[in-house]
């Protein structure tokens, strides 16, 4: 679990698969659960958090969201409200939004809409030049 804060979601399109990447802002390890749901809920009120697509993925990155965590960097600054759409991809061949479902006690969750229950693969990566750790999310076409 890392103290950094998580400040920066993105995705990018690629022959396979769709990527959606999560920043978080130190090298500290990250780890994260990635899961198909029926619903993915928000954190911590359990609403219904909806996303496009023929299936909900959960992501949670055990690392708290931006405005969330105790460094005190770019105070006032916040990742996104609850709910927010931080990607939205309708013409993509897998990914087609990523929603903001929460961060509380560290853990920041997110809802991915995906065509369908597609295979997916996660791994972290830290950035040489940046020392910032990313959670890579691939998703099949």
């Amino acid at each position: 679990m890392s103290q950094d804060a998580l400040y920066l979601v993105r995705a990018g399109r690629h022959a396979c698969f769709d990527r959606v990447v999560f920043d978080v802002n130190g090298p500290a390890a990250a780890g994260f659960v990635v899961r198909y749901v029926p619903v993915v809920t928000t954190d911590p009120k359990g609403d219904p958090l909806p996303v496009p697509g023929g299936a909900a993925l959960q992501i949670v990155v055990r690392a708290p969201a931006l405005g969330t965590d105790g460094s005190g960097h770019q105070p006032g600054r916040v990742l996104a409200a609850v709910g927010d759409t931080l990607v939205s991809t309708p013409g993509w061949p897998s990914l087609r939004a990523v929603r903001f479902a929460g961060s509380f006690e560290g853990l920041s969750t997110f809802a991915a809409g995906v065509r369908a229950k597609l295979p997916f693969r996660v791994f972290t990566l830290l950035g040489p030049q940046d020392q910032v750790r990313r959670v890579v999310v691939d998703i099949a076409h």
